[in-house]
């Protein structure tokens, strides 16, 4: 059976991307269903020009994707996801929501995005400047030393770079006894006790503490990931691939799925149905396993 994935919207977010690189992929295509028994299905999507490969495996509360863009398992535990095309049917495409049900979880899936970190930059600049707390040059100074950088090319880098980052910083040494020192470098502060203040250390206790300037904090607050496009165009193929799968057993004569019996041999050979009575009582005798198997007429048709 061919069918065409409708043309996703040229637009340029790595989620829409995806989809159209996925809609490209597939726009013609052919489904198999290899298997249909219930909640254990089997479907297969082929499209030859372009040398892709789908495959959906289901069994209760598990929804296994694969094909030319890697492979994923979703788990989901609920009343509504034994059946976990029902889960995904309709439903809008939302990889990162989604992720969160991989049995490997999120995180096998996330990767770091420059352009996300260079946001959260941007933002924390731009919160300085509208407050008035920004030393001047902040926004020059930032975009040379920060956003210039390749080190933000890489996660772990990029947040040495930030977390190390200081402008028009000023620091005051205070001391115990109520004396202090000017604002200054951190380095002169901290050599205040030493050259100007010149007490004891064990009657007075100096603190440093920065007074002015600007620096980057709360950076478990940053949210610098994305979900990798590998995954996000598997989850706009799955969601296609249910819709396609629904329409291809619409057209389906409904008939119940046939049930065959026969016996499974020590050597892989399955042997449905035929023999007699008097020859299954001996091969059972002898080793072999009495086997059923679902036959879907669909699977039939489709095969």
């Amino acid at each position: 059976m061919s069918i065409i994935p409708s043309a996703a919207p040229n637009n340029t977010s790595p989620a829409d991307r995806a989809a159209a690189h996925f809609a490209a992929d597939f726009a013609e295509a052919t489904i198999k269903s290899r298997r249909e028994d219930g909640l254990y299905r089997h479907v297969e999507f082929a499209a030859p020009k372009t040398m892709s490969r789908l495959i959906l495996v289901t069994w209760p509360f598990n929804l296994l994707v694969a094909g030319s863009h890697g492979s994923y398992h979703f788990e989901r535990f609920g009343n509504d996801t034994e059946d976990m095309f029902a889960w995904l049917r309709g439903i809008r495409v939302d990889p990162d929501r989604w992720a969160s049900k991989l049995v490997n979880g999120a995180d096998s899936v996330r990767e770091y995005d420059r352009s996300r970190m260079e946001d959260q930059i941007k933002e924390r600049v731009a919160d300085a400047v509208e407050n008035d707390w920004a030393p001047e040059g902040l926004q020059g100074a930032v975009t040379e030393d920060i956003l210039g950088s390749h080190l933000l090319d890489a996660k772990g880098t990029a947040f040495q770079l930030v977390s190390e980052y200081e402008f028009g910083a000023k620091h005051r040494a205070e001391c115990s006894c109520g004396l202090s020192s000017k604002d200054v470098s951190y380095d002169d502060a901290l050599m205040w006790d030493v050259y100007k203040h010149k007490a004891d250390g064990k009657k007075h206790k100096i603190k440093v503490r920065q007074v002015a300037g600007f620096g980057f904090d709360d950076f478990s607050e940053w949210s610098v990931d994305k979900v990798s496009y590998h995954f996000a165009y598997q989850c706009h193929a799955a969601s296609w691939a249910i819709a396609q799968y629904d329409a291809a057993r619409a057209k389906v004569p409904t008939k119940p799925a046939m049930v065959e019996h026969g016996l499974s041999f020590g050597d892989g050979n399955v042997v449905m149905a035929g023999s007699d009575a008097e020859f299954d009582d001996r091969a059972v005798r002898a080793g072999a396993v009495r086997v059923t198997r679902t036959v879907s007429p669909w699977t039939e048709a489709a095969s």
